[in-house]
């Protein structure tokens, strides 16, 4: 379900990692449509486009309604356009999908390790959903 506060800081996060990330030429959009409904959050890159969705579903909002950290797994999800060419290229050779799966997976944690473990977007506490309209609205 549509959660427009939720979509809101979402959005602010994206903006202000992409900067970190070095994406700010890609253009974010964030939907409520997951593909795998066992995700909290997936990435959807159209390689070689420089388009990213980021598709969310009711897991990863409970865990941002309960004020849990939900910034390490959006930033994870901010890597794999900087990952998915590398995917797009070797899931076409001679590698299977599966040990290509788990490179890039590997790959794109350690990105968000650089980022988390290095405080590169200090302050993300100031990340907030904006205060009007705060009302119990479903979005």
């Amino acid at each position: 379900m549509k959660n427009k506060k939720f979509e809101i800081y979402l959005m602010n996060v994206i903006e202000k990692y992409s900067k970190i990330l070095l994406l700010d030429k890609h253009t974010f959009e964030v939907k409520s449509v997951l593909e795998n409904k066992d995700s909290w959050l997936e990435c959807v890159f159209n390689y070689p486009y420089l388009n990213v969705t980021i598709n969310y579903g009711n897991k990863i909002i409970k865990r941002w309604e309960d004020k849990e950290d939900i910034i390490p797994f959006i930033i994870h999800e901010m890597c794999h356009p900087i990952t998915d060419p590398l995917y797009a290229k070797a899931t076409s050779r001679y590698a299977s999908k599966d040990e290509i799966l788990d490179e890039r997976e590997k790959l794109t944690d350690y990105i968000t390790n650089i980022v988390v473990k290095n405080k590169l977007g200090e302050n993300r506490h100031l990340i907030k959903t904006p205060l009007k309209n705060l009302t119990n609205e479903a979005s």
